[in-house]
């Protein structure tokens, strides 16, 4: 069984707005890194959300872990 990681996915685009949603930075449930880009990409894709560049990643921070033993010392609970 895989275990389920809280990432913090940031793109190079779209992370503030002064009237709504920012897409640029999301919090993904995932179970590795790669999977919480393809994710928040492939979302922003479908709905034709921003523009190509600044859809390309920039980071991504693990924040927490439902695995009891993780290196991020927080827990996940789902």
């Amino acid at each position: 069984m895989q275990h389920q990681n809280l990432y913090k996915v940031t793109l190079r685009g779209m992370t503030w707005s002064s009237t709504g949603m920012v897409h640029g930075i999301a919090y993904v449930v995932a179970t590795d890194p790669t999977e919480a880009y393809s994710k928040l990409r492939s979302y922003l894709e479908k709905k034709d959300i921003g523009f190509r560049k600044d859809r390309e990643l920039q980071t991504i921070e693990l924040l927490a872990s439902d695995y009891e033993y993780n290196d991020t010392d927080t827990m996940l609970f789902l």
